[in-house]
């Protein structure tokens, strides 16, 4: 018997694990509630939106997903597991079809041995309870409470050993980032605005949990708010006048092309300059196990004054991939990850990223 301790930004939460996969496990989840099974479970329903690829992750197998959510499998369709894992998109999408509302006698006639569900809402949790299901809720939405999941996954699937793999990962190159832009001078950072929508109104990413500093860069629309989005027009785009612009992974029908064609945008520095990047893949969800790749894709497109951060960074991706999901993505589909196409028009970014 293992124990894991990890601190989360809102608690603190210790794992019993045990390896052998035909042991016991207990563990707490993020309600603090202690969660006990015989074994791994072999029958797993789950509700949060990006639990099945996490789960995955350290699984490696769909066979012990009974149910999921239907919101799941039509966002994992502009993802990049549609290609590196199909079979996921192959998942039973009857767990949930309103957000995270569960169809409670769907799920039961799946017979789970373990729910996962989001705990934001105890309304969402008490019908699955009510009926004798047993549930691990998880938090959102702090960058601790996402490395959770993959803990609470590699606890629950037997494997914890890839959960460990995998936030070795997250850690070992967060800290290479650090070590490098951690004390880098205000005046030395890139501004950026991440833009999700653009039309009348511009939403923007004001606050996600992304660490930006990581990547020597600022994000001119932060504030104290704590709000994810807000909406701006296009003066207050000119009043910040970002050298960089990005665009996330889930905004599936905005590309750079249609700022570089916007009528209004065409003097702004970052449009002008041709800095306007389609995120990489790997940021499809800010659950995304592979998301510390961001903060080293970031900072290659934003500082490439500083020489090359990651000197095969191509290699970088397929091996977090390896090692994530034990799938490694072909040169093709890495090019696809990496939207060498979207990005074609950024002066040099093929060369880095080829």
């Amino acid at each position: 018997m293992k124990t894991v301790v990890f601190t989360g930004l809102a608690a603190m939460l210790a794992v019993s694990v045990a390896h052998a996969a035909d042991k016991p496990i207990s563990f707490e989840d993020h309600r603090g509630q202690k969660i006990e099974l015989a074994a791994p479970p072999e029958r797993i329903a789950t509700i949060i939106r990006a639990a099945p690829f996490i789960y995955y992750s350290a699984d490696r197998t769909t066979d012990h997903m009974v149910a999921v959510n239907a919101d799941s499998i039509a966002r994992m369709k502009n993802f990049v597991y549609a290609d590196l894992i199909p079979e996921l998109l192959e998942l039973d999408g009857a767990a949930a079809r309103d957000g995270f509302a569960p169809n409670v006698e769907a799920i039961l006639a799946t017979n789970p041995q373990l729910v996962i569900q989001a705990m934001h809402n105890p309304d969402l949790i008490e019908p699955l309870e009510r009926v004798g299901l047993k549930v691990a809720a998880w938090g959102c939405c702090s960058e601790q409470q996402r490395l959770d999941y993959i803990t609470m996954s590699g606890i629950i699937s037997g494997h914890p050993e890839r959960a460990e793999a995998t936030l070795k990962l997250h850690y070992d190159s967060n800290a290479a980032m650090k070590a490098k832009f951690g004390e880098l001078a205000d005046d030395k950072k890139v501004s950026l605005v991440y833009i999700e929508k653009l039309g009348d109104q511009i939403q923007v990413v004001a606050n996600p949990s992304q660490d930006f500093s990581l990547s020597g860069i600022k994000n001119l629309a932060a504030d104290d708010s704590g709000e994810w989005w807000k909406n701006v027009d296009v003066e207050q785009l000119f009043t910040w006048n970002p050298d960089m612009i990005i665009i996330p992974a889930q905004a599936v029908a905005l590309n750079p092309s249609d700022f570089y064609a916007h009528p209004l945008l065409s003097g702004m520095d970052a449009v002008k300059n041709k800095r306007v990047y389609k995120v990489p893949k790997f940021n499809a969800s800010p659950d995304s196990p592979e998301l510390f790749l961001s903060a080293v894709w970031l900072a290659m497109v934003a500082h490439p004054e500083m020489g090359p951060i990651d000197q095969d960074f191509r290699k970088t991706v397929r091996d977090a991939y390896v090692t994530i999901y034990g799938r490694e993505p072909d040169d093709a589909l890495v090019n696809r990850i990496l939207e060498l196409e979207a990005n074609s028009q950024a002066p040099g970014y093929a060369a880095l990223f080829k």
